[in-house]
């Protein structure tokens, strides 16, 4: 039996991981001196709620080889094998624990790869590792290889409602945080092969729908693995994307989700996000 497990910032909701068998390890993440595992001791809403009324920076830490090994482990031992897809490795060295973990298992039934990206982004991908799974007719070795081969294609971009946790953690000063705030300017991210990059800016809600949609029409989208929204708690703010983006999608499935706090630690409430794969080439 082939098992799929992923580290917690893919961002899964516990329903889609229960229908879809996938198994996560969970990131840790600190508020005011308290360690939270994700989405076990702490749900994206609480992680929200508590991040609009703290005023000093929120962390959070990569999963670590002994987790990993305790997850992968039992499968093992019952012969199974293991595809393990981690956040990128631009960001945590969570992937490195995760080879680490297969190393002390067993490196030729546990294959880890780098997805190059992160939460909804990463859920585009585990969702089609479920798919060849599910299908039968792919070896664990096979699968791993399909993702690490899709895995440049992920396109995710990323809107900034406000800009005090950017503020927070040092990565804008105070007076220019107060003055984008002000004049109603949107931060927007992209992650693409394994980076975190600046995007540019927009001014308002309707500035950052029309800016994240000349992305996604610029860039070529592969339809057939499905487009994925994501919020961190701002439902409506990522509804009103949504309907932005309906007439040039026509029938292609849309995944809806949470932005946990790999992300929302660095960006805040407010947050909303669209990811998609590009075509070959």
């Amino acid at each position: 039996m082939i098992r799929i497990i992923a580290d917690s910032t893919c961002d899964l909701s516990l329903d889609e991981l229960e229908a879809l068998d996938i198994e996560t390890v969970p990131l840790t993440i600190m508020i005011a001196g308290k360690v939270y595992r994700d989405c076990i001791d702490i749900t994206h809403d609480e992680l929200y709620r508590r991040m609009s009324l703290a005023e000093e920076p929120i962390t959070t830490s990569q999963v670590n080889p002994m987790e990993f090994e305790a997850a992968f482990a039992p499968h093992v031992q019952q012969g199974d094998e293991v595809v393990a897809l981690t956040i990128g490795s631009g960001f945590s060295a969570t992937y490195s624990s995760a080879l680490a973990a297969a190393a002390m298992t067993d490196k030729t039934r546990v294959h880890v790869v780098d997805t190059g990206t992160g939460s909804f982004g990463a859920a585009l991908l585990l969702r089609e590792a479920a798919r060849l799974r599910d299908t039968g007719a792919h070896t664990a070795g096979q699968i791993a290889d399909a993702i690490r081969a899709i895995a440049p294609r992920v396109r995710l971009y990323g809107v900034v409602d406000t800009l005090k946790r950017l503020r927070l953690s040092g990565r804008l000063s105070g007076g220019a945080a107060m003055i984008g705030n002000l004049l109603g300017i949107k931060p927007l991210l992209r992650v693409q092969n394994g980076k975190l990059e600046p995007a540019g800016i927009a001014r308002g809600d309707n500035g950052a729908k029309k800016a994240l949609l000349r992305y996604f029409l610029d860039e070529k989208a592969d339809l057939s693995h499905g487009i994925a929204f994501a919020a961190a708690d701002a439902k409506e703010r990522m509804g009103a994307c949504i309907e932005a983006f309906r007439p040039y999608i026509d029938k292609a499935r849309i995944f809806t989700g949470s932005i946990g706090a790999a992300i929302g630690a660095h960006t805040g409430p407010g947050v909303i996000g669209v990811a998609w794969l590009v075509n070959k080439g």
